[in-house]
């Protein structure tokens, strides 16, 4: 098996990044590129004419070559029509080239494939845009603007074959081709211009296409978990409903079989499948498992440091890929130096920490929180790993230099810039970035929180460490004041990623902050506060039980407050490991406090409510996103914070999403996805959820819900129906993303699996877009975070 422990030492242990093509014959596109054609259709590029061109660079038709071309500059002297005139969250455009087609039927084909040139001088990610719309029965695109459209990432100075699986879009009335790229600026070593030559352009249809949607595997595949399995854990894997009596497991290197046994068949609520239980096989290899003529890769039964340490330098390097203001050799230059942020006459360049995602942006928040699983990570693996701890400790201090950095000092901070563009560096021109600066009580608060906890993990001799408790109890003190005035006020923008906060998920935030700074200070006022807000926060608990149509009465969820109208569910950003932190801050703080057994109990009953969510996804091990009440939309105000970018219509669509759900109680339903519109995918949800219930079994001594948690790492990494991991370099069959900007990273996590329409059933195309694939650095954090519930 290649590993990423083999590679490190030509990275100087990440000091320069992981190579894609080190791991690229394992990606999707290398799978599945030689797949039988059983039928094609040459798409002409016809004469000139046909082809229009929109946008701010020109394109074309190279007649005697039967090739189009697009070009641009890649910075211009002017934003694009209809964009912020002070360049917030705007690029200079795109060139678009596109030909129209009367209604046409491609249900017979399955695939799209063309051959592209680029010559980009030097751009970080040459890529380009395919997009299709259809005017049938389902339009394409969406009114959200995100089916349809497929970025593919290019390298430059090569003539490549791309290919895009289809096989489940709607097309059954195409109207248009186009392709196009974004004109995304340059950074230190980028030349002027970008060019592109498509030609070759082909659909095809292919024997046996991958499964994009639905809960039933393709045919001839087995569902595991490509990481593997820990030794002590329950091992089990699933295939379609099949007449095979039973299978065999077989070391890899002999193809010895050393351990066989019946097939058991499954009827759940989201289908029939044929599983295959192996846990009593607890003996540390590599394996396969064969069923008929079908295998899987080979993976591993061992040690949760030897499954998941491979893992942990994937995402340290797609990380460090991320800095924003460094160097990332082979990446991009030292970045937005001017991106500023002012307050009061004071100026800061808002560049450090990591970029958001794939479009660049920056969001304090996101550093901080991928900050603090660095240092935590750094302090589990200490005794175990010395280059390790000193290469995540490296990192999480350039995370907290970035947080020190945004400190006016005064309660304000700079929290965010909107960017999607490269930008030249030198402050006082058109392509400059200005930083929003806010002093919100919820940030100054998890902030403290944060900078409370990497005191507590800094080793004593650290310069850092006394410096971060005092940070940490100004901030707090900062965000008192503020409270003292402002109660639950979040954030003033919805570009902020904490917008959607509720009154229960701050509570815990408080509570959470409170008893760390407690554990450095001792000082009775933080008990005193976090025992007052943790009596609030469960009043926002369902301590009575809500009757489900079965009789049971189900217990332990939150609330977003204490009125209990609506139930605290996520959709984007996903903090439910919060409620958790806070238990866990709160119990171990005040073992002895008389309202212990309160906390206790409300604790366990928070870990049961988890236990429900898993029978309505078996036998993946992704938890349900949880329950929704049909009245939500009736709520406006917390309805609008957690649903952003949307119109009346989302009133209804709610409803319609509900439906496709289960409704265990009148009115209650249960969904296996969020309700959610413009912004989808579910990794965050799913990492945070882990890290809460991990963290739940840890705190409880409840190994069922340990493993419960750990087994969410599983879903990202092949445990899901397309047999795909989520993590590139990890595992089998990853795809490219949306990492638009700063290009393919080994390591790199995207938003997540979504869903079609108001579906309630997995939906990952082959297409590559925002938001369900753009790589989100948040992400990598919470896959650390969830890591260090394990050892």
């Amino acid at each position: 098996m290649k590993t990423v422990t083999n590679y490190l030492k030509q990275t100087g242990y990440l000091r320069r990044p992981l190579k894609n093509e080190w791991f690229h014959s394992n990606s999707y596109e290398a799978l599945n590129q030689e797949k039988e054609i059983s039928a094609e259709k040459t798409l002409p590029i016809g004469i000139k004419s046909s082809w229009v061109t929109l946008g701010q660079g020109t394109g074309g038709m190279i007649e005697n070559q039967q090739k189009l071309f697009l070009t641009s500059k890649n910075t211009l002297d002017a934003w694009p029509p209809g964009t912020p005139e002070d360049g917030d969250y705007t690029n200079y455009g795109e060139v678009i080239i596109y030909q129209t087609f009367s209604n046409e039927n491609w249900q017979d084909f399955n695939r799209l494939s063309f051959n592209v040139w680029v010559d980009c001088q030097g751009l970080p990610n040459p890529h380009l845009i395919v997009g299709l719309k259809n005017d049938g029965e389902i339009k394409i695109p969406d009114i959200y603007n995100r089916e349809g459209y497929h970025v593919v990432n290019l390298k430059d100075q090569h003539q490549q074959r791309v290919f895009l699986d289809f096989p489940d879009l709607p097309r059954d009335a195409i109207t248009e081709l186009r392709f196009s790229t974004l004109i995304n600026g340059q950074d230190k070593v980028t030349g002027e211009t970008l060019y592109y030559e498509i030609s070759d352009i082909r659909l095809e249809n292919v024997a046996q296409a991958s499964s994009s949607k639905g809960w039933i595997p393709t045919i001839n595949e087995i569902i595991y978990g490509h990481q593997g399995y820990q030794a002590e854990h329950k091992k089990t894997a699933w295939l379609a409903e099949t007449n095979v009596q039973s299978f065999s497991l077989h070391v890899a290197e002999t193809d010895e079989v050393i351990f066989s046994s019946e097939i058991k068949s499954l009827e759940s609520s989201i289908g029939y499948f044929s599983i295959l239980d192996f846990s009593e096989v607890k003996t540390a290899g590599t394996y396969y498992l064969q069923v008929d003529n079908v295998q899987t890769a080979p993976f591993k039964i061992d040690s949760a440091w030897n499954l998941w340490l491979d893992s942990i330098w994937t995402s340290l390097n797609f990380i460090f890929c991320q800095r924003c203001g460094c160097l990332v050799p082979d990446r991009h230059s030292s970045c937005h130096e001017d991106v500023t942020a002012t307050h009061q006459g004071k100026q800061i360049s808002f560049n450090g920490g990591w970029h958001d995602a794939g479009d660049l942006s920056q969001q304090l928040v996101q550093t901080a929180e991928v900050t603090l699983s660095l240092f935590e990570l750094a302090a589990k693996v200490k005794n175990h790993d010395h280059p390790l701890y000193l290469r995540l400790l490296e990192e999480a201090e350039w995370g907290y230099d970035f947080i020190l950095k945004t400190r006016f000092g005064d309660g304000y901070r700079a929290t965010s810039a909107g960017l999607t563009r490269w930008t030249n560096g030198r402050i006082g021109d058109m392509d400059d970035v200005v930083a929003r600066v806010h002093n919100t009580a919820y940030e100054n608060f998890l902030l403290a929180g944060i900078e409370a906890k990497i005191a507590l993990y800094l080793d004593d001799d650290n310069r850092l460490k006394k410096h971060a408790v005092s940070v940490a109890i100004a901030d707090f003190n900062f965000a008192l004041s503020v409270f003292k005035e402002a109660g639950f006020q979040t954030t003033p923008i919805f570009w902020e990623h904490t917008y959607s906060t509720s009154k229960s998920s701050y509570l815990a935030t408080m509570i959470w902050a409170s008893t760390a700074i407690y554990g450095l200070t001792k000082e009775e006022s933080y008990q005193v506060n976090s025992v007052k807000w943790m009596t609030e926060l469960l009043a926002c608990q369902e301590t009575e039980g809500l009757e489900l149509f079965s009789g049971k009465l189900l217990k332990g969820f939150f609330y977003r407050d204490e009125t209990h109208q609506v139930i605290q569910h996520f959709n984007h950003q996903a903090r439910e490991h919060l409620y958790a932190q806070a238990f866990e801050g709160i119990m171990q703080a005040f073992p002895s406090h008389l309202d212990y057994p309160l906390w206790l109990a409300a604790a366990t009953r928070y870990g049961q409510y988890f236990t429900y969510l898993q029978e309505f996804t078996a036998p993946y091990p992704m938890l349900a996103s949880g329950l929704y009440f049909s009245s939500e939309p009736e709520d406006t105000t917390s309805f609008e914070v957690q649903h952003l970018l949307v119109g009346e219509e989302a009133k209804m669509e709610y409803l319609e999403q509900l439906k496709q759900g289960i409704e265990v109680a009148s009115g209650v339903y249960v969904k296996r996805f969020p309700v959610w519109f413009s912004f989808r995918g579910n990794n965050a949800m799913v990492l945070s959820t882990g890290k809460s219930v991990a963290l739940m079994g840890n705190l409880l001594q409840d190994s069922t819900l340990k493993e419960l948690g750990v087994k969410q790492l599983d879903w990202l990494v092949g445990a899901n129906p397309f047999n795909q991991s989520l993590v590139y370099g990890i595992g089998q069959n990853y795809a490219q993303q949306y990492a638009v900007l700063p290009g393919e990273m080994v390591g790199e996590i995207p938003v997540g699996i979504q869903t079609f329409g108001n579906e309630d059933t997995p939906y990952w195309p082959q297409l590559n877009n925002a938001t369900y694939k753009e790589i989100w650095t948040g992400n990598a954090g919470k896959w650390l975070a969830l890591i260090c519930e394990i050892f």
